[in-house]
Order: structure tokens, then sequence, then C-alpha cells
């Protein structure tokens, strides 16, 4: 439930749904040992005090789990912070299809494969449940190589990764240090778990966690085919606002700020069968992960990163998400605010209310949220009631 999903999902409420058919898009996944990795957090255990934003050495706001086993963090009398990451087994020579969820409430994550300290290169797959560079006729789309990966609250990734070679002492999947700005969480370097290395025929699921085929994919179903070109009925800028300490605001430019009310006139009346671009920006000095219901957009573009000392997120432009973070700005007059640009596919079948917000959960929790209405487009070319 909205108001309260922040502790629903510190307690464990969430799960992975996985659509068969992926290997018809990619072939290269075909027959590939998959691995369902669900990463949750929960509250720091020890009690121990949170480190400032973007503190590399910091302790973490939440602690980790990676299907359930925890990652957490401890400190000994010196200040020295260390961590227990699981065991992950893949046979020598081995390529898998890793398939992770961040189903936590609070953290992002930044996810990279080292070995003995560096990085390597992954193979992305799908974002978002969306196959990368599918759509347009472009099928099998290309996979996309990266050194890492930018994993908000609820987004999901899909990636091929080869197994560390026999000469690599210590294999690990880290998140990287984020830099979430001066009111932000502290989201530090920490491993998720280490890679062991088996002999052939000692590897572990079962034969049946392999990715089979799937003989109903329609191939010629593309459903945001066209998008790119398309043309654009409306423009709009949403805001990421707060008031610290308790009140965070999903605000549209136009509009006056207002406490979310679940039972409000929507903010956003959009109508199917068209296409909208949408400008996000976060006009506070934390990060915030922009979540839009029942569908997916385009990412156009990332605007103002580097001017606030942030870094674009790696592989996602041009791409299918509903999901992106959007980073802090950092308070400078003279600086624009960091922004998104999204291009948003009014043309399926949802209509109907639903809603747009922050999934930082702690943030939603507190308001940073609002309600989009898409009306059905009558034959006639008017607007009717949905």
């Amino acid at each position: 439930m909205h108001g309260l999903a922040e502790q629903i999902l510190l307690g464990g409420a969430s799960g992975a749904l996985v659509v068969d058919g992926i290997e018809n898009l990619k072939p290269a996944v075909a027959n590939l040992r998959h691995r369902i990795l669900m990463i949750r957090d929960q509250p720091t255990r020890q009690g121990l005090p949170e480190g400032a934003g973007g503190d590399p050495n910091g302790i973490p706001f939440q602690d980790l789990t990676v299907n359930h086993i925890p990652t957490n963090a401890t400190t000994d009398t010196s200040g020295h912070t260390t961590y227990t990451p699981a065991i992950l087994h893949m046979e020598a020579g081995e390529r898998q299809f890793w398939r992770v969820s961040n189903s936590t409430a609070d953290s992002i994550l930044d996810l990279q494969v080292r070995f003995d300290g560096v990085p390597q290169t992954i193979e992305i797959v799908a974002i978002d449940g969306v196959p990368v560079n599918s759509q347009d006729g472009a099928q099998p789309g290309s996979l996309i190589q990266v050194t890492h990966f930018r994993l908000p609250p609820a987004s999901r990734v899909e990636f091929v990764v080869n197994a560390p070679p026999a000469q690599c002492e210590k294999a690990q999947l880290v998140t990287q240090n984020i830099n979430t700005g001066i009111d932000g969480d502290d989201n530090p370097t920490r491993p998720l778990f280490n890679i062991h290395v088996r002999a052939h025929g000692h590897a572990e699921p079962a034969e049946d966690d392999r990715v089979g085929h799937f003989e109903a994919f329609n191939p010629h179903l593309n459903r945001f085919a066209g998008l790119t070109a398309a043309p654009v009925a409306i423009r709009r800028l949403v805001f990421f606002n707060e008031i610290q300490p308790t009140q965070f605001f999903m605000d549209v430019e136009g509009q006056s700020e207002k406490v979310f009310d679940p039972n409000a006139t929507p903010a956003i009346t959009a109508t199917q069968g068209t296409v909208e671009e949408w400008t996000v920006e976060n006009r506070t000095l934390e990060n915030h992960e922009f979540h839009l219901h029942q569908l997916h957009f385009l990412v156009e573009g990332q605007p103002n990163f580097e001017i606030n000392g942030n870094e674009q997120a790696p592989g996602i432009t041009g791409q299918f998400l509903d999901m992106i973070e959007v980073p802090h700005w950092d308070g400078d007059p003279a600086h624009p605010y960091p922004r998104v640009t999204l291009r948003i596919d009014f043309r399926g079948q949802d209509i109907g209310d639903f809603v747009f917000h922050c999934h930082i959960l702690g943030h939603e929790d507190l308001g940073m949220m609002n309600i989009i209405r898409v009306q059905r487009k009558s034959p006639l070319g008017g607007l009717t009631i949905w």
C-alpha cells in the first residue's frame, strides 16, 4: 500500500516475475544457465550510525541481502567496516545469464563485476523487462557492453557474465559508492557476493534453470515500434521537490505544490494513442528515482548531470525503461537542475488512473507521488470519459 510501502518492502514483500521467450530476441542467452538475483534491503542490524551521503567508507543507510542471504556491515573497534558476501557458483569457462532485481525499499545500486579488483565487461540483455536494442525492427538487437550498471530501486537488469579465469583469486559482484548529495543516504562500495568456480558438472542450480525455447513468441508484435519518430502531442515538465525532513513532492510545472492525496483530481491527463515528452527535473539536494506505473518510456537524454558533479547512467540512453534515476542538484544557483528527457508511449491499451513517483520508498511514503489519467480517444476524434 502506498504510504506504507517502505516498511513492507524492508520486510521482504517483493518477488520476481519472469516472462519466457527472451531467447527469441536475444539468441545469445539461449541455453545459458540463468540466475535470478533478488537484492533487498533491511535496517542495519548493528545499530551503527549511518555515514554521510556519498561517504565511500561510511556505514550504509540500509544493509543488503541477496536472495535473503545478508551481507551486513560490521565495524571493529578501530572503525574498519567489513562485509560478509554471499557466494555464487559458476563452472570454469562458463557464461551465465544474471537476472537482477533491485527489490530494495531505498537503496540505489551501481553494479560491477570485478576480478581481483579489475572491472569486467558485462553484456546487457534487457533493462526493466525490455530486451535492449530490440525495437523498430532491429531484431535481434545487439547487446550493450558496459563495465558497470546503475540500478535504482525497483529497476531490473539482465546481463551475461563470464566466469573468472583459474588464476583469479577474488571474483565479486559489488555495488559501487554512490554520491547521493548532501541530503542523501549513504550507499558505499560493498560486495554483494563472491564468485566461486567449480569443476564442470558441479554447478548449481539444476539443469532446468537453463534458458530454453519458447514457441509461442510473436516476432511481429513490437509494443514500442516507431516511438522514436512518432510525433509528440505535448511536452511536460515535472520535478522532484522537498522540504526536509518530512515533506516530499512530485510536482507538475504550472500547478501549485500540494501534499499528495490519492483521492485528488489527476495532475496530468493524457490521451490514449498519443506520445508525450516529459522532462523530469531534480530540484533537491539528494538523488531521486522516477517511476511511472503501467508504461515504459524511451530515454532521450540525461542533461545537466556533469555540471552538478554526477555521471550519466551508462547504457540506458535510447532504451526503454520504467525507472530512471535523476541525481541531486548541487545547490549552486548558477547550475541548472539535473534532468532526464523521456518519450512516453500512450499508444497501448492502458487507460484509467495510475501514478508516477519517486521509488525511494521513504520519499514516496512521505508524498513524492502524483496521479496521471489516460483517457480513451473517441472514434470521432474527441475525448470520452474512460
